[in-house]
């Protein structure tokens, strides 16, 4: 699969689950960080686990919206903070 589908599973299926699950609970910083390198490994690499030289881009960068140059895909931290407010 190339890039812009994995993009899009990234997107719609794996950011959905998750965000679905902040609405119901608050998980520990620890676990958002590890769901956030699963997406960002199966993003760059097609696979759970990326390093180095797989990463194009800043994470953070990917998580700012496409009207800002980023990718639009969200920051699980920031997004279950704003669903908790």
């Amino acid at each position: 699969m190339n890039k812009a589908g994995r993009l899009a599973l990234v997107k719609s299926v794996l950011s959905a689950v998750l965000i679905h699950q902040l609405l119901a609970f608050a998980p520990p910083k620890k676990t958002l960080k590890q769901l956030e390198k699963i997406q960002h490994g199966f993003l760059w690499a097609g696979r759970a686990d990326a390093h180095g030289g797989h990463c194009h881009v800043n994470w953070r960068r990917v998580c700012h919206p496409l009207e800002y140059g980023g990718l639009g895909v969200r920051d699980l931290e920031r997004t279950g903070l704003a669903f908790r407010l």
